[in-house]
Formats: structure tokens, sequence, C-alpha cells
């Protein structure tokens, strides 16, 4: 066991699941804490789905605590600091948040993120961000890139301890100032702000121009019959885009 920044750090050369792992390493530490590993066999996303791991990307996980009612500011901060570590190495490409949890680079989707609820008041965080190869994904809900696909030449832990920056100095700022400021840097680097979209959810859908975000995180639509809020979903293009 190591240290990354102010977290306890493991890295792994291979787990089924990182998710898993963090809370191995919570239970020893009982202390925030970070596990990366090299090859990830059993990785999964948001509603069950499988997540595609290729050699070289990065698979990490963060287990720290989060009061239950800020759980959704948690889920922004995460897109956002993974926002800012893209930015740092691709400083000229097109890098958005998509609500909720997944981060796009120049369109395609180049990183998804996994909150699961671990003991007591912890939470575990898990990221994956496409370095160095792009998985080859059978009908994908989205396109997918990496980092190498835009010629950056990096690894996972250079990335990793980018990342660990980042989330730390999002976290300082929003403890200081607020939900305010997570929310004014989202909407700055939403997909398809002010656009039309459509939201999918147990088989409904609803369209609407994306136009804020509410106090808890959830995602507000201007539609035909009003505004409506938007806790969970996956997000597309408005058929009239």
């Amino acid at each position: 066991m190591g240290k990354i920044e102010n977290w306890y750090f493991e890295d792994l050369q291979e787990t089924p699941s990182t998710n898993d792992s963090v809370l191995e390493l919570l239970s020893k530490c009982n202390a925030p804490c970070i596990v990366c590993a090299a090859v990830q066999t059993k990785g999964r996303g948001r509603l069950g789905r499988k997540w595609e791991g290729a050699d070289g990307n990065l698979y990490v996980s963060f287990a720290y605590q989060i009061p239950i009612l800020k759980i959704g500011h948690y889920v922004l901060l995460s897109g956002l600091a993974v926002l800012e570590t893209i930015k740092t190495f691709a400083p000229v490409a097109r890098v958005e948040v998509k609500w909720p949890n997944d981060v796009f680079l120049e369109g395609k989707k180049v990183s998804g993120i996994l909150f699961e609820k671990g003991p007591d008041d912890y939470w575990v965080m898990g990221i994956g961000i496409n370095v160095a190869r792009t998985p080859q994904v059978e009908n994908p809900m989205y396109q997918i890139t990496s980092l190498a696909d835009l010629n950056v030449q990096t690894d996972r832990l250079k990335v990793l301890n980018v990342l660990v920056k980042h989330f730390d100095f999002l976290k300082m700022q929003y403890e200081k100032h607020g939900f305010a400021f997570l929310r004014a840097l989202w909407l700055d680097n939403a997909y398809n702000r002010g656009k039309s979209v459509v939201i999918k959810q147990n088989g409904k859908e609803t369209e609407g121009i994306l136009t804020d975000l509410d106090e808890n995180a959830n995602l507000v639509l201007s539609t035909n019959e009003g505004e409506k809020h938007i806790l969970v979903g996956d997000l597309f293009e408005g058929r009239n885009e």
C-alpha cells in the first residue's frame, strides 16, 4: 500500500473489478483510498452494462465519504475531473461532459463513470478512461475513442496522477463555493447544451431542449409539455438535430 497525494493507493496487475478491489483496500485502511489496475477482466458500467477493457487504458476506483443527499453533485464533480484531465492531455480538442456521467472527446465517448454504495457513508467511484486503445465493442450505444486516437502519447499512471489532482482541486472548490461552482462549470462544458436531446429511460423517451441542471443535479429539459427534471436515463441527440 502506497500513497498518491492524500489517498491510500494500490496499483494491481490484474483484477476482476477495481470497484470490488477498492472495497478490500478500504477494509484495511478505513480511509479514502484508490485502486488502479493494468488489467480489469470484469469491469461494469451503469445499469449492469459491461465495461469493455483494452490494454493500456485506465481502470481506477476511488472510495471516499459522500453525504447521501450530495451524491448527484459528486457524480457531476467526477465527470468534471475527467473532463479537466482529458483537456490537460488534449488541450486543443473538443471535450464535453455528457449527462449524467460520461466524457466525450471530439464527439465520441472516451470515459465512463460508475458510482456504487460502499459501507457506512462511503461510496465507490469507478472510472474508465480510454488512454492507449479504443475498445472494440459490438453495437455500442455511442461512438468510442481514446487519447491515442488523437495521437496523445501517455500512459495510464500519468493520466491517473493528473486525474487525482483535478479531483482534489474540484472537491476543494465545491466545498468552498457550493454547488453553484460545479453547475456553472458543468453547463459551460455540457454536451448538446441548448440543443434538442432525447432521454431514454425504462423504455420511455423524453425529448426537449437541454437547458439547465437543478439543485439536485437533475437534468432540466424544456419540452412541449413544459419544464421537466430528469433524474436518470441515457442521453442522445434529438431527432431534430
